[in-house]
């Protein structure tokens, strides 16, 4: 991987010392974090604290079985609670992201590379914040990451929950199928019978193993009336996942998610990430791999390259990875000349550079011109 992420940046001057040290510092940190994973699964499954963790548990279970007192429904509702909800959240929060991700790219802004960069710039130009352009030529992924999560939050903003209730209504029915199994197979006993549950589940759910360990001690509940509670527990978590997933805020939604979709999206539909070395437009060329990267937009330049000057026309010697066609006309790349005239003081302090001396033709651009003349460049009808 590390090989395969210096490849893909040619334009990092490396050696075998640098590669040796990299590959070291990753490793290093890998090892902490694998070490800390490691501490972490032995103190979560050390059999003393398990015990201690379990203590009044094992008493009540132990009364109860002391005094033949019915365990069948107390057992129904453990076992939902203790292993199958926490299963099916899981399987929702591992579902809802790709769900999401795919409700994003029905949108027109999301609908294809060129799209998605055309939504961004002509934002930019509805803001009429220079700070939010600074952001995105100084800061490019995390401001168009953040762009792509406010976007997630607007699409979702109703609080709809659509796509959880299609996977819980998926995960009921396919644990009332196998309680259903279970009960047909006359297992004989409980433990016998969640085995069959949980076999018929697997594909589905994944069940924590420490929690139906500790559900099976002490268990002398009679079968039949536990299918019958469990039916009945089933049906009350429904009701209260349903409950749960109205009630949670979106953002702390996609902090659990197992796939992250600002992520996705971004890696789907930003090209390769590079950006211009003049005026930080972002490579229109899709993929990661080795590929001539181009843009449309050249406007903002400095006259130094390598802090040598050089001419503009021979900036392939320099960057020979990119292809950014001339300016053939001064209308061709309105959008970044109103961007440059309406943000040029500004430009100059930000960047410790003197204004730039602007042509009379540039500022005479409407920012209905620029708008237009983006639209153009993108092919958007």
């Amino acid at each position: 991987m590390i090989d395969e992420r210096l490849q893909n940046n040619q334009e990092v001057e490396t050696d075998i010392t640098f590669e040796v040290s990299l590959k070291q510092h990753i490793c290093a940190e890998a090892a902490r974090r694998f070490q800390k994973m490691h501490e972490d699964f032995i103190q979560k499954n050390d059999p003393y604290r398990c015990l201690s963790k379990n203590k009044e548990k094992f008493l009540a279970d132990f009364k109860d079985v002391f005094h033949n007192v019915d365990q069948c429904q107390k057992k129904a509702e453990e076992f939902t609670d203790r292993c199958l909800k926490p299963a099916v959240e899981k399987f929702v929060n591992r579902s809802l992201g790709p769900d999401i991700i795919g409700e994003m790219l029905t949108s027109e802004q999301f609908s294809t590379r060129m799209s998605f960069q055309y939504s961004v710039l002509l934002d930019l130009t509805s803001k009429d914040d220079f700070k939010k352009y600074k952001s995105f030529i100084c800061s490019y992924e995390s401001y168009v990451k953040k762009w792509i999560l406010n976007k997630i939050v607007e699409c979702f903003s109703n609080g709809s929950t659509k796509f959880e209730e299609q996977h819980l209504q998926s995960c009921i029915h396919s644990i009332n199928n196998a309680i259903q199994k279970a009960k047909t197979e006359k297992s004989g006993n409980v433990k016998s019978f969640v085995e069959v549950v949980c076999q018929e589940l697997g594909d589905k759910l994944v069940i924590s193993q420490g929690a139906l360990g500790a559900f099976m001690i002490l268990n002398k509940a009679d079968q039949e009336q536990f299918a019958h509670w469990l039916f009945k527990s089933v049906k009350d978590m429904a009701h209260a996942l349903r409950e749960k997933f109205k009630k949670t805020n979106l953002l702390t939604k996609l902090q659990n998610l197992h796939v992250n979709p600002q992520n996705e999206l971004f890696n789907k539909l930003i090209g390769c990430g590079k950006q211009c070395p003049f005026c930080a437009s972002p490579c229109e060329a899709g993929g990661t791999g080795q590929h001539e990267h181009f843009t449309h937009f050249i406007d903002q330049k400095c006259d130094a390259t390598n802090w040598e000057s050089h001419p503009y026309k021979r900036y392939k010697e320099i960057f020979p990875d990119w292809r950014i066609p001339p300016d053939a006309s001064l209308q061709a790349s309105d959008y970044w000349k109103y961007v440059l005239v309406k943000y040029n003081k500004q430009l100059a302090v930000a960047f410790h550079a003197k204004p730039a001396d602007i042509p009379a033709a540039w500022k005479e651009i409407t920012k209905v011109q620029a708008e237009a003349s983006l639209k153009e460049s993108f092919h958007i009808k």
